[in-house]
């Protein structure tokens, strides 16, 4: 019979190939790879000529309320057909056990005991029985596993990962602990980790929903400062970062508000109206409610040419405040032209030892085989604000390991480092400038008091002119300067020589002074002093004291009053400058408002250079699929993402799909 079955269908398909090649003939225009897609596609679509091998209808069977005598009902859950829901285990079988006999035989194995029990027990039993929800126990683990797979994607944008990492590292290492720790089964309940185009699309979700959370929160007509700040990576692309301050549950929140292109900004005014197509048109957010803007001091911004800032003022409230760190830069390349070549011959013995990867080897092996406490230098950025400081210390660090290196390498700077002359500027460069950036690492950060770094910028100030006043004493001191200090005692240095050092030195010290006068001029703390009260509102307790004050009556009023209270105290001491005077606005509403008003604007832009620091990283080879705001959004924000709103926006579709 298969025989005969198989013969009948060659002689088909010969007789129909027969068909085809004579209408191919007759046309005369069919190719003869036509020919052959035509015989396979019509073997393939055609029915009429294959081999009547039809394969069995299975019919669905329907419930019949006859099964209840046996204990069952018809299931409830929306299947395809219906399907016997036991009254007793409730376990449901599937359409085709929709038999007398095999319902029978489920109620005498698995339920002997009650083969003699009447119709009116199961139908008592069946009043108990509760339908499943659809999809509960796959709803269930699918939700813990959406949640899981954007807590992945949230840490992997937040530690600037490649996307890859969750398949090929976070995946493969959660499943040895697991299965390590607990079963294979528990282990495989973590194979819905997804991969890296899920984490792209989760990063995107979350990225929205967070610029959701900061609009949302802005838009409430709230106060806010920004803080914004221009930079050009290696691509030569110009992005604009903006930064924005409010209040929120009790203080301040700092968050990243957008980052913008500049490439196509022809002029400053450009960057004018990117902001405010950003903050306006696509934020919706007031110009009114920016109350302080916070930029560096650069040309393109502040410039006599540039209206970027002009025009900001010019459609809000708020006052400009020229970045303390910028300042403090501008502070520290004030240097005189002897001290000035000692720097630069530091960089050039840098650049030769850096420039080159066999010197850099070298340098590294040499170090690491005499036993030195660093084995290599740092290379020179002009840019940023620590790199003088640091470089010049791991120099003088290495100064006698560079000195053999560049001796052995036949170079013509390995003779400045036998002059002692220069090897003590050189000891007194890397002491000024470690004081310098000790002072900027104290001026950034998150949440900054402006009341403590106007105290920090004003010891400074005097704490140079107190150096000078032991510069020019008949025993000058060197208590300040450690490592000038140390060299001096170590060697035998010449009267005359430290004399001519010591002017050299005070004079820079002055002019140091001079330059930090120019970028901090005592005006611009003049209101600062004025509202010394905010600071702490505790120490004007007299009534001749809160008189002296430039406040209303009705502001002394509140002052006094604040004054005398024990339990605001407690609180002042507890909390957070700017979380005291948000949290006795109801109270007082005439000095939070101002307190908060002066406390509210930005003194750096340091979150907009650690901002590009970010975005740097994340445009390197390892930002395997970088595609720009999504990741930035997720990796700079401050907001925590309210994981069960995100999950209350997806479907159930989109649950199966996880």
């Amino acid at each position: 019979m298969d025989r005969f079955f198989f013969k009948r269908k060659r002689n088909n398909k010969a007789k129909y190939a027969k068909a085809c090649s004579s209408s191919a003939s007759g046309s005369g225009s069919v190719t003869s790879d036509n020919y052959e897609k035509n015989i396979d596609s019509n073997l393939q679509t055609s029915t009429a000529f294959e081999p009547d091998f039809k394969k069995k209808k299975v019919s669905v069977r329907r419930y019949n309320e006859d099964y209840l005598k046996y204990g069952f009902i018809k299931c409830e859950k929306p299947f395809e057909s219906d399907r016997p829901q036991c009254v007793i285990c409730n376990n449901i079988l599937a359409n085709e056990s929709l038999k007398p006999s095999k319902l029978k035989r489920h109620l005498e194995t698995q339920h002997a005991e009650l083969t003699d029990k009447p119709l009116e027990y199961f139908q008592r039993k069946k009043k108990d029985v509760k339908s499943p929800t659809p999809f509960l126990s796959y709803s269930a683990v699918s939700e813990k596993a959406l949640l899981s797979s954007y807590l992945v994607a949230y840490r992997v944008a937040k530690e600037k990962m490649a996307y890859t990492a969750a398949e090929k590292i976070i995946l493969p290492a959660c499943l040895d602990i697991v299965r390590t720790i607990f079963d294979d089964k528990s282990a495989d309940k973590l194979k819905t980790i997804p991969n890296d185009n899920t984490i792209a699309l989760r990063i995107c979700t979350i990225a929205e929903h967070l610029e959701a959370t900061l609009t949302a929160r802005l838009q409430s007509g709230i106060d806010f400062a920004v803080q914004f700040d221009e930079s050009t990576d290696t691509g030569s692309c110009t992005a604009l970062l903006v930064y924005v301050r409010y209040t929120w549950q009790g203080d301040f929140m700092e968050d990243f508000l957008c980052c913008l292109n500049l490439t196509s900004c022809l002029s400053e005014l450009d960057i004018f109206t990117e902001l405010e197509k950003c903050i306006v048109g696509h934020y919706n957010l007031d110009w009114k409610n920016c109350k302080g803007i916070t930029s560096d001091g650069t040309a393109n911004v502040t410039g006599k040419q540039s209206r970027v800032i002009k025009k900001l003022l010019e459609v809000t409230s708020a006052t400009w405040n020229h970045c303390f760190i910028h300042r403090d830069v501008l502070v520290s390349r004030e240097i005189l032209q002897n001290l000035m070549e000692v720097l630069k011959n530091a960089v050039k013995v840098v650049n030769f030892i850096k420039g080159s990867s066999l010197n850099s080897r070298l340098l590294e092996t040499f170090c690491s085989e005499i036993g030195a406490n660093c084995t290599h230098l740092l290379y020179h950025t002009k840019v940023r604000w620590l790199s003088q400081g640091k470089i010049l210390s791991r120099v003088y660090e290495l100064r006698n390991e560079i000195h053999v290196f560049l001796t052995e390498k036949r170079s013509h700077l390995a003779t400045i480092f036998e002059d002692n002359i220069w090897v003590m500027k050189l000891a007194y460069l890397t002491d000024i400038f470690g004081i310098l950036n000790e002072l900027s690492l104290k001026l950034q950060g998150r949440n900054n008091d402006v009341f403590q770094q106007m105290e920090w910028i004003q010891g400074f100030r005097k704490t140079l002119l107190l150096w000078q006043a032991r510069l020019k004493s008949k025993r000058p001191s060197y208590y300040m300067f450690p490592r000038f200090l140390q060299h001096i005692e170590e060697n035998v240095i010449n009267e005359n020589i430290l004399e001519e050092i010591k002017l050299e030195i005070l004079l820079h010290l002055t002019s140091l002074f001079q330059t930090f006068n120019h970028f901090f001029p005592e005006e611009k703390f003049e209101t600062l002093r004025q509202n010394c009260w905010v600071k702490d509102p505790f120490a004007f307790q007299n009534p001749e004291s809160i008189t002296e004050l430039d406040l209303v009556p009705e502001e002394e009023n509140e002052l006094l009053q604040l004054s005398s209270s024990i339990t605001l105290k407690n609180d002042y001491e507890a909390l957070s400058l700017s979380a005291f005077w948000i949290k006795i606005k109801e109270d007082f509403p005439l000095l939070s408002r101002k307190s908060i008003l002066l406390l509210l604007p930005f003194t750096t832009t340091s979150l907009c250079e650690l901002g590009f620091s970010v975005l740097t990283q994340l445009k390197t080879k390892e930002g395997n699929g970088f595609s720009g705001a999504a990741e930035v959004r997720v990796a700079l924000s401050s907001c925590v993402p309210d994981w069960n709103e995100l999950m209350r926006r997806q479907d159930t579709p989109h649950l199966k799909s996880v």
